[in-house]
């Protein structure tokens, strides 16, 4: 991590014009000195050394490891150990009035740890035992352990942010937001059971038909039986898919939150079930080969992943399992026969087995190539959590200049050995040649706006580009009958107009210079105001392209970028979202600020 000197100068010493401006930049006299910018690129792989009884081993050195890369030695420029130390905070100066900043506050630790309860793809049983296993483990956490908390259903939202404070956390877990909650695209046991009632039942009355053997396709074709289990598997894959998807956006949004945090983060993910594929399998003659129409969003989670140091430690929800064939329940005992309760039993022995292996072969998968472990088959969730922690903040971390600097887009295999020894080393296997700036931002989804999914309210404030803003009504206001400013077009009074400006670091963004030296670049700036529940009440989000005269970017490097928006606020309105997306590098900044909901609009 490098230092961010202009962005530090940008936050505490550029103010912010009250006055509104389209968008302005500072004039400059005379000529400003060229600026030239150089960057080396260097493969940094974190590494977990553990011994034979699952503990972290320290004092290890450079010369113990030995670092390959498609098979060719690598020369490791950085070393360095780390074994849990805690963290730096840098005290902002009080902000003036009504002026925030999305600049991090955190500056150097080790580690942070993220809890993530995956509703979507967990059963509510199991998600009760989950929620009752990390209640044990919080309550003896030791302080200076940092834990930010996240949970996964019909979309990812943030419950607390990155603290030391248990007292916050054991807050948080005992709230309804943590509870258990059904998976929208997850069927639950009595919906399955009832799945398979139906297709008994359609068995059954089919008996002493003609049999599938004998019957032509037509008939085939309109067969009831055959037509619901279709249907059964249809539906099932379709929710597959659906779950893969968000899935793969959880985790690009957690990545880029967890970007500009120093360290190693360790996701902590507790599910009952991980879909395949959400990362390539570089072992596979097709890495994408699991990946049925996600080749793109896998690469583009596999890239945000990497870029934000992230670990993946997957946790099975389920803890210690058993097999269904001594978990008869009463649909067996009271409607079916003897026999047929047996036959039905063994085939759902036969198709839980397979999605457990399927699962826990997702996990290790997951857990391999991020440089993480897979906890399945637990008996207590608490104890994987601990060791997740005190392993996860002892670690080392290498990093090399690679000797193939081609920037092909293909995978680079990743090994690394000890000199001697034989502890147990945990490290990302690989990583894709890319220009992670071109890959980032291909492929996105047609009519799809990027940087809507990272303003949601729940979600936390992103620092790829970081800015300051003010807030304030905007005076005088407008008239009553005055046109609205947003894309609620519903909206209706009384409401109040606020004027918000914004001061980018012009630095975290990518541009290109012309001819003349100017330099130009593609923004979106976004303003959602949000009700005390969440509920998005208006919105405006507009795309501007940058135009920065090179007699200018000296004092814009300086003061910030300056841009003005206004958006209406009906009354109700508690909590404004603000963002910045840049088309040319696919990098976000976002920052969220409480309201007043008073007759003066003032704010918080």
């Amino acid at each position: 991590m490098l230092p961010r000197s202009s962005v530090l100068f940008l936050v505490l010493g550029a103010s912010i014009a009250s006055a509104p401006q389209s968008q302005t930049v500072p004039q400059s006299n005379g000529n400003p000195t060229p600026i030239f910018k150089a960057k080396a690129r260097l493969v940094l792989v974190d590494v977990v050394v553990t011994n034979g009884k699952g503990d972290p081993v320290p004092g290890l050195k450079k010369q113990d490891f030995e670092v390959m890369e498609d098979g060719k030695l690598q020369t490791v420029a950085i070393f360095e150990e780390h074994n849990g130390a805690p963290p730096q905070q840098i005290k902002l100066p009080p902000m003036p009035p009504n002026v925030y900043t999305n600049f991090p506050v955190v500056q150097a630790a080790d580690s942070v740890n993220v809890i993530l309860l995956d509703a979507l793809n967990t059963p509510a049983s199991d998600q009760t035992y989950v929620h009752s296993e990390m209640l044990k483990y919080v309550k003896k956490l030791s302080p200076q352990t940092r834990v930010a908390v996240f949970t996964l259903g019909s979309r990812l939202r943030m419950l607390q942010g990155v603290t030391t404070d248990s007292r916050q956390l054991l807050a948080v877990l005992n709230s309804t937001k943590a509870g258990p909650s059904p998976s929208p695209l997850r069927a639950s046991t009595v919906e399955s059971d009832a799945n398979q009632s139906r297709a008994d039942f359609l068995a059954a009355e089919s008996m002493g038909s003609a049999s599938s053997a004998d019957q032509t396709s037509a008939q085939s074709a309109v067969d009831p039986v055959i037509a619901t289990k279709q249907f059964l598997s249809d539906t099932a894959n379709f929710q597959t898919r659906m779950r893969t998807q968000m899935t793969l956006d959880a985790m690009q949004q957690l990545a880029r939150y967890l970007a500009d945090i120093p360290g190693r983060k360790n996701i902590i993910w507790f599910s009952g079930s991980f879909p395949a594929g959400i990362l390539a399998d570089p072992d596979a003659p097709d890495p994408f080969s699991g990946a049925a129409n996600f080749q793109e969003e896998i690469r583009r989670t596999t890239d945000l992943l990497t870029t934000a140091q992230v670990a993946l430690y997957p946790i099975a929800a389920e803890g210690l399992t058993s097999d269904v064939a001594f978990q008869v329940d009463n649909r067996q005992i009271g409607e079916k026969r003897g026999s047929v309760a047996a036959m039905d039993t063994m085939q759902q022995s036969q198709v839980a087995a397979r999605d457990l292996d399927f699962s826990h072969a997702s996990m290790l998968q997951l857990a391999k190539e991020t440089g993480g472990q897979a906890f399945f088959n637990a008996n207590g969730l608490n104890d994987a959590f601990a060791r997740v922690v005190n392993n996860g903040s002892r670690y080392y971390s290498l990093a090399y200049s690679p000797t193939n600097p081609a920037m092909d887009g293909k995978y680079r295999h990743i090994l690394i050995k000890l000199a001697s020894g034989k502890e147990t080393l945990s490290y990302r296997r690989g990583y894709f040649a890319d220009d992670l700036h071109t890959v980032l931002a291909s492929g996105q989804k047609p009519n799809s706006d990027p940087l809507l999914p990272l303003i949601g309210r729940n979600l936390p404030d992103y620092a790829q580009i970081v800015y300051k803003i003010l807030v304030q009504p905007t005076k005088p206001q407008p008239a009553a009958d005055a046109p609205h400013i947003g894309s609620n077009t519903d909206l209706k009074g009384p409401f109040t107009r606020y004027g918000v400006d914004f001061a980018v670091s012009v630095d975290d963004l990518q541009t290109t210079s012309a001819a003349d030296g100017t330099h130009q670049g593609s923004i979106e700036v976004m303003l959602v105001t949000y009700d005390a529940e969440g509920k998005p009440l208006n919105q405006v989000a507009n795309r501007s392209e940058i135009r920065i005269p090179a007699k200018d970017f000296a004092n814009v490097r300086k003061g910030g970028l300056q841009i003005h928006k206004e958006i209406d606020m009906p009354q109700g309105s508690a909590f404004l979202r603000t963002g910045i997306y840049d088309f040319n590098a696919a990098t976000a900044g976002t920052l969220g600020v409480p309201l007043f909901n008073t007759a003066a609009g003032a704010v918080k």
